[in-house]
């Protein structure tokens, strides 16, 4: 969410498309655990047209190439990702874009990342966590807000700050480039082997 809003306050360049990958039997993103139609309404308030699409993860690249090359096919020449300081992962969206002749964009890359969760809370957007790994962190941390007292208390951690290594993911309901707040209702919480989700409609 950060990255595509120092994208849109840029003004360089016209973001048109959301991509949101869903798994193929839950409908869900994978590892956040929210039902696709979050999503959409969470696009739908930001007013970019979003594309889901559903895949297991051996069709992953495969599902995202088709995807990027439809977009292609409508003019786009560049995709904004969100990674921090992953090189695996950038490596891995360089050559699939290489590969599609796309333009990546990084724009929080190398950034501190206590520096970006401050950046995001200051700038005014609302998230919640909805899903932890549980070799990292407990269930409790289910349902907190990114907020300043979050920001002091992940910082007495070993988590990293933005949870760059997968250590918890959020939900996005509020900011500056909403419409209108995304209203969520929480209903208890699941797990699978390595994920605590909280339950939200």
């Amino acid at each position: 969410m950060l990255a595509m809003f120092r994208i849109l306050k840029q003004k360089h360049h016209d973001i048109t498309h959301l991509v949101n990958m869903c798994d193929l039997d839950t409908q869900q993103s994978r590892s956040h655990g929210l039902k696709s139609n979050l999503i959409k309404q969470q696009a739908q308030s930001i007013g970019i047209e979003i594309i889901q699409e559903d895949t297991d993860f051996k069709g992953y690249e495969t599902n995202l190439k088709r995807v990027i090359n439809n977009l292609k096919s409508k003019g786009i020449e560049g995709g904004i990702f969100g990674d921090i300081y992953l090189q695996a992962h950038r490596d891995w969206i360089e050559r699939v874009c290489g590969e599609l002749d796309i333009i990546p964009f990084f724009p929080l890359w190398k950034e501190d990342t206590q520096d970006l969760l401050n950046e995001f809370i200051e700038t005014g957007f609302q998230a919640n966590i909805v899903s932890v790994r549980k070799d990292k962190m407990n269930k409790e941390w289910l349902g907190k807000k990114l907020d300043q007292a979050f920001l002091n208390e992940i910082s007495k951690t070993d988590i990293d700050p933005c949870a760059e290594n997968g250590e918890y993911h959020t939900f996005v309901h509020d900011g500056p480039i909403f419409d209108h707040a995304i209203n969520i209702q929480t209903d208890g919480i699941r797990d699978d082997d390595k994920h605590w989700f909280l339950n939200i409609n």
